[in-house]
């Protein structure tokens, strides 16, 4: 799917102004399918829809809630091992509610419980990948999947997965956008030379099977910032999974807009 998660740092291209709103938002949504193919899913992500629940069935779906994530973490107390759920006591003096994403996350648009528009105080993002509720509040521990998400009794959680591009990232990315769109229009550029057909007034663009196989570029600001994301060449982002996790759903983005 086509998006632009970001806006890219066009100070490299200062004809960018000038071109076609066609061909600008095209070159840029080339140039983030190209950042996430580089960065093995990590950056330029789009915006995705996050439905949590427990992993086994709800009892009773009214009176619920999720107050600590389904994890557990050891401790000693008088000499002697303890398993205990993080969040009941321990490094916290009050337990929090948290739901715990499977893998990181860049930002957080917006949250709804039971069709309602949680306010940003009402939460925050710790590790990249816990949404921890600080209002007071407990996350709903299930929901009814047959609702939309903006029903009563549903519970969505719009965010970007991966992690936030730096200045760096974003003007790597504003970097490809402005080489698509010379190669666009027939200029000379610095990408590699794998365009198979370009239709300039349609603001199309093709590229072989080759073209960036090694997860390089060839255009040393760009592979610099992927070098220093994606060090080993991964394909897709690292993942964390556990029995004891919070499982969820995802369903395409509905009310929020990606910035």
């Amino acid at each position: 799917m086509a998006c632009i998660p970001w806006q890219p740092n066009m100070g490299c291209a200062p004809e960018w102004d000038t071109l076609s709103p066609d061909l600008k938002g095209r070159s840029t949504e080339l140039a983030w399918s190209t950042m996430r193919y580089l960065t093995g899913g990590m950056v330029g992500n789009c915006l995705v829809v996050y439905r949590p629940c427990v992993p086994e069935p709800c009892t009773s779906c009214a009176s619920s809630w999720m107050t600590t994530p389904y994890y557990y973490g050891p401790y000693i107390k008088d000499g002697q091992w303890y398993n205990q759920r993080c969040g009941d006591t321990g490094c916290s003096c009050v337990p929090l509610s948290e739901v715990v994403f499977p893998g990181k996350v860049a930002e957080v648009t917006g949250v709804l419980v039971d069709g309602a528009v949680l306010a940003e105080t009402s939460y925050r993002l710790d590790n990249g990948n816990r949404l921890v509720r600080t209002d007071g509040g407990k996350w709903p521990a299930c929901q009814d999947m047959r609702l939309a998400e903006n029903a009563y009794g549903a519970f969505a959680v719009h965010y970007m997965p991966g992690i936030k591009p730096s200045n760096d990232g974003l003007w790597a990315a504003g970097v490809l956008a402005y080489e698509f769109s010379k190669a666009c229009v027939g200029d000379k550029c610095r990408l590699p030379s794998s365009v198979t057909s370009v239709v300039r007034q349609g603001v199309s663009m093709q590229f072989d099977n080759s073209m960036f196989s090694n997860k390089q570029t060839g255009i040393r600001e760009v592979d610099a910032y992927v070098l220093s994301i994606n060090p080993h060449g991964l394909k897709t982002p690292p993942l964390i999974w556990s029995p004891d996790m919070v499982q969820g759903r995802y369903t395409p983005p509905a009310l929020f807009v990606t910035p």
